[in-house]
């Protein structure tokens, strides 16, 4: 199941201030473990692409 980002950045503020993670889970309607994956994940950026060059044409 894929969690919105919304809900990720409620599970991770609302877990910042101390509020327990059973208590998120009832709230948002998830499972404990689906809080507790998203609580501790620490950086949700994607990875930069790295460009790749193009092979150049052979001439035969």
């Amino acid at each position: 199941m894929t969690v919105p980002l919304d809900t990720v950045n409620d599970i991770r503020s609302t877990e910042a201030a101390g509020r327990p993670g059973f208590k998120i889970a009832r709230a948002l309607h998830l499972s404990r473990n689906t809080v507790a994956k998203y609580a501790d994940i620490e950086d949700m950026t994607p990875a930069a692409t790295i460009p790749q060059r193009r092979a150049r044409p052979t001439l035969e």
